[in-house]
């Protein structure tokens, strides 16, 4: 990229302009990605204006085509088109709006059929949001305080603030058994579903499964469609919604007085329903609503608050409306747009950041993107935006009983120098106990990490590391370095490549490549698909060296058995093969024990160094001077080596290690008694010099040449290659584990 210039004939057009910021919009309900298309219209006849009302000379040909095709999209029998979904919401509630009649509507429905339900003369009643079993009592007590009256009872499919759906069966049912019509509001469900309404896919209109009151539908055409307009469906038998749909017709204000929709309008709807249709863009939508739930779910605090996502609304709690506010707008300096929604115009009194995931987000920019709503949200919720144990004890308050801070440099050389008294057998058991269903789900795959390498002593141990070590010595490292560069270059260049196209996390590229490749390349091992690998290590960090609430220890084990069970795998078909697996088994260590080193190694190995090598060019990308001087082809190598060397003593990607006492001590810096467990400081400001980062005595760690040799290489190489490199977007929070820390993503642009 240095030379690119003079890469570029004069004879050929120029390169198109590099994209070098992010832009993503989490705000509009354009959830299908048709408003950014531009849809031509089919005629261009059709008038602007409607001219009149629908039931006076303003129903045009472009309107019963229209709502033809918005019922057969919905699975519907007919349809009635409003000018916007507002005024059908005002339209179905003044149609059934008589004398006896009882709206019983969920707390958190739309403004619109709010002020419809205060301008009707009917009673209405809200019961609170979700709780069916209130709403039984208010449907028996209606019944019996009104016999013979109609009851409707009012909901949303999914709820636009929380992003929340409701139980439309369950509904349904509790519906037919007190008699009472059910209209739902699909608002924000319209053509997201395959099937295009929530109704169809619970089969709501089918008349012939049992016996059930009447069910009506209202929905927009501004949303997923990107047009402009309401609609109201009718299903059931066909007599049925045509009685239904003359009765609004005749009786609903809103559409009577009111100018018809504009037929010009009423053709784009019409070409946005056949996008719809013919594209299956409702699968591309949820994809991208999976994948978003999988990113901000992996971060156990933003998880936490995160609400929605039935639908392709996602809504994540604020501690206040001032930090939401404030959060919005630092994601909107860095491109990425979220709406902000604050009392009073929520129904519960909590402040939050709604995101509407699109069919059309790219998906590296929406991991991009939600990566730093991720960070935002944490630092919000309190969240270190510095290296947590560089300077203190980042354990939290009520974590910090089940180890002993050893911080001296001389006691924790002391104890791991000497695992008779200070024993490694916590070194890979989980930091929290885990709940019965997680140990079960492990149970199934035969988890198990006997004692091998950091975590075994004794002969065991000096077997294995003579096997392991010549894969990872620094005799090795020398002799394959110009293939570890080769993996770089490689890296580099495909890094260049992504750039192209705007932001690029380093993290999860290049910090996280040439380790892995590197790994591979030097043990022979096997390695799952990239995304893979990065998930099962993020979820298997968690659940050992995690506080991972109950709630979420199911999921992290679910995805360590899978971890485990691949391994095991790759291990007994290792048999004859040359690789360290293979040299293992074949010197007699048994077979759970080298399945128990290659998970360590993954973990450990692979993924530490990646933490090495992003914290290093976090901190190098915030000096542009040190990052200058790392791309000096003559100085930068020693330049590299020094700043890995102070990123180790300061903000080590492991901070700390575990042991277990075995006996009584009372030394000025370590106080014990048998059997209490120890947490020995590695790295930190106060510490003076990084020879402790990796260990001290007959654990210390096989692969420190490796991965410093590594993470200066990448870093030099990076600094040579892209010496205008720049942080982009909003700044991390920090990955907090008992044991490993660093930046949750390093977003770079290259101008």
């Amino acid at each position: 990229m240095r030379n690119r210039r003079a890469l570029v004939r004069t004879a050929e057009p120029p390169p198109p302009p590099r994209a070098t910021a992010l832009a993503i919009d989490f705000r509009t309900n354009d959830y299908l990605g048709l408003g950014t298309r531009g849809l031509p219209s089919r005629r261009t006849s059709a008038p602007a204006g409607a001219g009149s009302s629908r039931v006076v000379a303003g129903t045009h040909p472009e309107h019963r085509t229209l709502e033809a095709e918005l019922a057969q999209l919905a699975g519907a029998q007919d349809a009635l088109v409003f000018s916007s979904g507002y005024l059908a919401n005002l339209g179905i509630i003044g149609a059934l709006d008589a004398p006896g009649t009882t709206l019983l509507m969920d707390d958190h429905v739309h403004a619109s059929l709010r002020d419809a339900a205060r301008a009707a003369a009917s009673h209405h009643e809200f019961f609170p949001h979700q709780d069916l079993a209130e709403l039984a009592h208010r449907l028996e007590h209606t019944g019996r305080a009104r016999p013979g009256g109609r009851i409707a009872v009012i909901v949303e499919s999914v709820y636009s603030v929380v992003g929340d759906a409701t139980d439309l069966d369950a509904l349904a049912r509790l519906c037919a058994t007190h008699h009472a019509l059910l209209v739902v509001d699909e608002a924000h469900s319209f053509a997201t579903v395959p099937q295009g309404t929530l109704a169809r896919t619970h089969d709501l209109w089918n008349h012939e499964r049992d016996a059930r009151a009447p069910i009506i539908v209202t929905a927009s055409l501004s949303k997923a469609l990107a047009a402009q307009g309401g609609v109201i469906l009718f299903g059931g038998p066909a007599h049925q919604a045509a009685l239904w749909r003359d009765h609004v017709v005749n009786t609903a204000r809103p559409f009577i007085y009111d100018t018809g929709l504009s037929p010009l309008v009423a053709e784009a709807a019409l070409e946005a329903c056949t996008a719809a249709r013919g594209e299956n863009l409702a699968a591309a939508l949820d994809e991208r609503r999976r994948r978003a739930l999988s990113i901000l779910g992996r971060r156990p605090a933003v998880e936490r608050v995160l609400e929605g996502g039935a639908g392709p609304i996602l809504s994540l709690r604020m501690p206040s409306p001032d930090s939401a506010l404030a959060a919005a707008r630092e994601l909107d300096e860095a491109g990425i747009r979220v709406a902000v929604f604050r009392p009073p115009s929520v129904p519960d009194n909590i402040s939050r950041l709604r995101l509407s995931v699109h069919a059309d987000h790219r998906p590296d920019q929406l991991v991009l993107a939600l990566e730093q709503v991720a960070s935002a949200v944490e630092r919000a919720w309190g969240a270190t935006d510095k290296c947590p144990f560089a300077h203190g004890d980042a354990r939290p308050d009520d974590h910090r009983h089940r180890q002993i801070l050893v911080e001296d440099p001389a006691a924790v050389r002391q104890v791991m120098g000497d695992p008779e008294s200070y024993v490694p057998d916590n070194a890979l058991t989980t930091n929290v106990p885990l709940v019965p269903a997680a140990r079960r789900i492990l149970a199934t795959v035969g988890f198990q990490l006997p004692p091998v390498l950091a975590s075994a002593t004794g002969e065991l141990h000096r077997k294995v590391r003579r096997i392991t070590t010549p894969y990872f010595s620094a005799t090795t490292v020398r002799r394959r370095l110009p293939d570890i560069r080769g993996i770089c270059r490689d890296s580099i260049r495909e890094l260049e490549a992504e750039l192209e196209s705007g932001p690029v996390d380093l993290s999860r590229t290049i910090a996280f490549s040439v380790p892995a490749r590197s790994l591979q390349l030097l043990s022979g091992m096997p390695a799952p698909g990239p995304s893979v690998l990065q998930r099962w290590s993020a979820d298997s960090l968690e659940l050992f060296w995690g506080w991972p609430e109950r709630s979420r220890q199911v999921g992290l084990a679910r995805s360590a058995a899978d971890f485990y069970a691949w391994l095991s795998n790759e291990v007994k078909e290792s048999h004859g093969e040359e690789n360290l697996f293979a040299d293992l088994l074949a010197a007699g260590i048994g077979l759970e024990r080298v399945v128990s080193l290659g998970y360590f190694l993954v973990i450990a190995g692979q993924e530490t160094t990646r933490m090495l090598i992003s914290t290093a060019l976090y901190r190098a990308l915030e000096d542009r001077s040190l990052w200058s001087a790392l791309g000096n082809p003559q100085s930068g190598p020693g330049t590299a080596n020094e700043l890995i060397r102070q990123t180790l003593r300061a903000n080590s990607s492991v901070p700390t290690w575990r042991r277990q006492s075995a006996v009584a001590v009372d030394n000025p810096g370590l106080r014990a008694d048998p059997g209490d467990h120890l947490l020995l400081r590695l790295s930190g400001e106060a510490l003076p010099d990084h020879r402790l980062a990796f260990g001290h005595g007959i654990h210390r760690c096989l692969g420190a040449a490796l991965a410093e040799q590594e993470a200066s290489l990448v870093v030099h190489d990076v600094a040579r290659n892209l010496p205008g490199l720049r942080p982009s977007g909003a700044p991390p929070s920090w990955l907090t584990l008992l044991s490993f820390q660093a930046p949750q993503h390093v977003i770079v642009e290259y101008p």
